[in-house]
């Protein structure tokens, strides 16, 4: 079964690239395979730790996508994750995609010369991690709706959740198991 995670991944990680979104047809099946399989393999002790899973993986980047700084597909893509292969694998695999988004963002900036947008983000953090949240996320989350949309830097998270995924699978941290 890791093979269809993989091929999910890596599938969303393309479509992503090319259409800037991650649709709800893989996302909504990948799910769906996930919670069935693990009621085939498991039955109902599979199910719950599978829909325990796509809670799981949904919750993690709820948060993220309210503030407007990433995508629901990314979301739903994460929740589709847990219910394929538990709430333990998608944890770690979260905490591996933000790793690799950041660097993503960050590579993306200074690419793009945006020096403005990384002191902005560096200012941000430090104001937040002085107040404990009550002050800075203006500066760290993305520009509003009336901003030129060009001038938005976009990272495809579709590739971070891929390399979270290959990478939760290569190195067992024991993070949360």
């Amino acid at each position: 079964m890791d093979y269809i995670l993989f091929t999910a991944g890596a599938t969303a990680a393309l479509i992503d690239l090319k259409l800037r979104k991650i649709p709800n047809w893989l996302t909504f099946s990948l799910a769906a395979a996930g919670l069935v399989g693990s009621f085939w393999l498991f039955g109902w002790e599979g199910a719950l730790a599978s829909a325990k899973g796509w809670l799981a993986g949904i919750g993690i980047f709820l948060l993220p996508f309210l503030l407007g700084g990433m995508g629901g597909g990314d979301v739903k893509m994460m929740g589709a994750i847990g219910a394929f292969n538990g709430a333990v694998f998608v944890l770690e695999a979260a905490l591996l995609t933000a790793l690799y988004g950041g660097l993503m963002a960050l590579t993306l900036i200074i690419w793009k010369k945006k020096t403005a947008t990384l002191k902005r983000l560096c200012i941000g953090f430090k104001l937040f991690a002085l107040t404990r949240g009550q002050v800075g996320k203006d500066f760290i989350l993305p520009p509003g709706e009336e901003d030129d949309k060009k001038e938005r830097l976009y990272v495809p998270y579709g590739v971070a959740i891929f390399l979270g995924i290959i990478t939760a699978y290569l190195v067992d941290f024991k993070l949360f198991g």
